[in-house]
């Protein structure tokens, strides 16, 4: 289960998507992973901002987001 080439960034920056932010998972979590998003569908150009006096009000990172199945922990 992996990411989607074409939505792998979680900053967008001079009209590239760039993967920044990562997650580290342990070995003994690895086996409860079931999947992992990057919610970036409102990301804004971040040099945008540094150019101009435009300044966005939300971050200029995409959130990353694992999901592990955690039922059989007691």
């Amino acid at each position: 289960m992996s990411i989607s080439e074409s939505a792998r960034f979680s900053l967008y920056h001079r009209g590239r998507g760039r993967m920044l932010d990562h997650l580290l998972v342990s070995r003994s979590m690895l086996a409860h992973y079931k999947g992992s998003e990057v919610h970036n569908e409102l990301l804004h150009d971040e040099s945008i901002a540094f150019a101009t006096e435009k300044k966005f009000p939300e971050s200029d990172h995409a959130p990353v987001i694992a999901e592990f199945e955690l039922s059989d922990f007691g």
